[in-house]
């Protein structure tokens, strides 16, 4: 999709090809252009009595709760969507909707991201265990999945909504011919894998899960998961994707943290006082910017709980209480 406004497409670009050191001024800029296009937006900053006046440093911008993508259409500017990603829940619960003014964006910062921390992703095959995917053609997740498969182009590349022989066929063939695999899939889902089948394992092989139980078990640390899947496979390479419906960009851990594409900023706000930030190495609440968000709301308060670090890694240490289960992993039956 080509956008037409010269100003736009300029933002746009310097979004794509940011580094730390242009951050902050893009971020303003993005700040700017949100505030006086994105109604919702300009009416949660102006209830906090926040103008652009106020605004002088990333410290001053307000970060919109991420619940209003559940009670909102967020939209910068007018236009219309290419795409509507949908968050998994429970059967009661609210969906949060994120609308998508251009699903190549999405794609081109996915796959941008993933290359800055691992290598291209046309480099690997893809198989996804990713349960109930022909039911959620809304996933996010599902979408960049595929979008990668579509990079790749190899004819082994698949989604398996359950474990059966053909992945575990799958993955012998792969592992005979050591050819380079990502296994992407829902922790729960991975762990019944590790655990209740013999895998074939190889040097080649990358897994990533992308998150907790979410209400299919005791919540574990993202340590216990890795301790269980490398019980039976000691030197198993696992990396860990943070991601969810709200945000476009992602992150990803392959040791103790997490660290954010280029177009992410991670900080922490105070559990008791939302409009209060916290320091480096204390818990509180995650604030994430995600330019990658400029066609919606790039400044998103979650209700998950972390630290963030002083060189920009963060942790994930929980969800807020009384916030709503969701994720991926409550898809898994």
């Amino acid at each position: 999709m080509k956008i037409l406004d010269p100003l736009y497409n300029a933002l746009v670009h310097r979004i794509y090809d940011i580094n730390e050191k242009d951050f902050e001024g893009v971020a303003m800029e993005v700040w700017k252009f949100q505030y006086e296009n994105n109604l919702v937006y300009h009416t949660y900053c102006n209830l906090l009595g926040t103008g652009i006046a106020d605004v002088k440093s990333l410290l001053d911008i307000p970060y919109l709760p991420i619940s209003a993508f559940k009670s909102h259409i967020i939209k910068t500017g007018k236009w219309d969507s290419s795409a509507i990603f949908q968050s998994s829940g429970t059967t009661d619960s609210i969906q949060s909707q994120h609308h998508v003014r251009d699903l190549s964006w999405y794609h081109r910062n996915a796959s941008n991201g993933f290359q800055r921390q691992f290598a291209s992703s046309g480099e690997f095959v893809w198989l996804g265990l990713l349960p109930a995917y022909l039911d959620r053609p809304d996933s996010s997740l599902v979408d960049m999945v595929n979008s990668f498969m579509s990079a790749s182009g190899h004819q082994e590349n698949g989604f398996f909504p359950i474990i059966n022989k053909a992945l575990i066929d799958r993955l012998q063939h792969l592992c005979h011919q050591n050819i380079k695999v990502v296994l992407i899939g829902v922790t729960f889902a991975l762990l019944d894998l590790f655990e209740q089948f013999e895998v074939p394992v190889w040097e080649n092989l990358l897994i990533i899960e992308t998150g907790g139980m979410k209400g299919r078990g005791k919540e574990l640390t993202r340590e216990e998961v890795h301790a269980r899947l490398r019980n039976k496979h000691a030197q198993l390479r696992i990396a860990s994707e943070y991601g969810m419906t709200e945000l476009l960009s992602q992150a990803y851990s392959t040791n103790d943290y997490f660290i954010p594409a280029p177009q992410m900023f991670v900080s922490i706000r105070d559990i008791s006082d939302p409009l209060s930030s916290a320091g480096f190495n204390q818990r509180g609440a995650i604030n994430i910017i995600d330019l990658a968000n400029v066609d919606s709301c790039a400044f998103i308060a979650t209700e998950d709980v972390g630290i963030v670090y002083s060189d920009g890694s963060f942790n994930v240490l929980g969800r807020l209480d009384n916030s709503d289960l969701r994720g991926c992993n409550l898809l898994y039956t």
